[in-house]
């Protein structure tokens, strides 16, 4: 359903790619994209146990080759025109839909928590309860704060003289250190013991790229702090889904991996409302000094929670699977 309403989305948009159809048309992606990548996660905290981390990093690696070779595509067929842009698209949602139809064959009533009838009156226990929310408001404010990478740092480049082509080389730069840093990390796989300490250290190196942009007036300094962000977004990114599975009961995964899915969403909607405001009444360098001071404070409430309640948690990664669904039940 979700892959045929995007499917269906991207079809309409070979026709009515103007004013307002467009943004319309663009809710719908934005929703249906969601339902996607929400039965993605819950699907890969589905396989077996010692398999989800690499799983999860995998799926994140493939993303990013996605939008590798996306941003290099894009270009030359968007000179073609829209019309032949959208229909590549929906052609692939097509493919996809085969895939997923011989593929995606998945005995959820009794594997994983995508079954929303497994979720029915499922309680966290009170030290996983108090780890996974400040993981999701974190993420929000995550999100909400790298969104001003996205929409606008450009306008602060371009006002400081640069082309705007300089600014989209960034995300090149981007796009292929994910890949490398997820391809070594794939590698590695369980050889980092320590999942928190990795989304510890991606949360840092997301803080330390705001602190470099206060001080960039030239290109390679945006370079440095674009490479700062890469480290952080390759590290903590893949690493939050995976530490959500391990605190959330099989028979909530999809759930949970739905609320991380709605708190990304929530902290990219507003983030460029949130630095709109603060540039207006401040200016670029205070949003981006803002910023760093808030992911320090983020940063240190989550190793604060973690460190005096992980020993109290329940990592249901280490449990069989069979076990926490009898638990559950009574």
């Amino acid at each position: 359903m979700g892959i045929t309403l995007n499917g269906l989305a991207n079809f309409a948009l070979i026709f009515f790619h103007g004013w307002p159809w467009y943004p319309m048309l663009l809710v719908v992606t934005g929703f249906a994209s969601g339902w996607l990548n929400t039965m993605f996660n819950a699907l890969a905290a589905s396989v077996p146990r010692d398999k989800v981390r690499r799983t999860f990093t995998l799926m994140y690696l493939a993303a990013n080759l996605g939008v590798v070779f996306g941003t290099m595509l894009v270009g030359i067929v968007y000179s073609m025109g829209m019309a032949l842009l959208f229909s590549m698209t929906t052609s692939l949602f097509v493919i996809f839909l085969i895939i997923a139809l011989f593929e995606y064959n998945v005995d959820s009533s009794n594997v994983t928590g995508v079954d929303p009838r497994q979720g029915q009156d499922v309680h966290l226990p009170r030290a996983n309860f108090h780890i996974v929310w400040t993981f999701f408001i974190s993420l929000f404010i995550i999100w909400l704060l790298y969104e001003q990478w996205v929409s606008n740092l450009s306008v602060y480049m371009t006002n400081l003289g640069m082309p705007l082509r300089n600014y989209s080389f960034l995300w090149t730069i981007n796009a292929g250190l994910l890949v490398l840093i997820q391809s070594i990390l794939s590698l590695l796989g369980n050889r980092i013991k320590n999942l928190y300490n990795q989304f510890f250290f991606g949360m840092l190196f997301v803080g330390l790229s705001f602190l470099s942009l206060v001080i960039a007036h030239d290109y390679p300094h945006f370079i440095f702090a674009m490479i700062l962000l890469t480290i952080g977004e390759a590290t903590w990114s893949p690493a939050m889904p995976t530490l959500v599975s391990q605190l959330s009961p099989v028979s909530a995964k999809g759930r949970y991996q739905g609320l991380v899915q709605a708190f990304c969403a929530l902290g990219r909607s507003l983030g460029p409302l949130f630095g709109g405001v603060i540039i207006d009444n401040w200016s670029y360098k205070v949003l981006f000094l803002l910023a760093f001071v808030v992911l320090l404070i983020v940063l240190a409430v989550n190793i604060g929670v973690v460190h005096f309640n992980l020993r109290k948690a329940v990592n249901y990664m280490k449990t069989d699977v069979q076990t926490d669904v009898s638990r559950e039940t009574k």
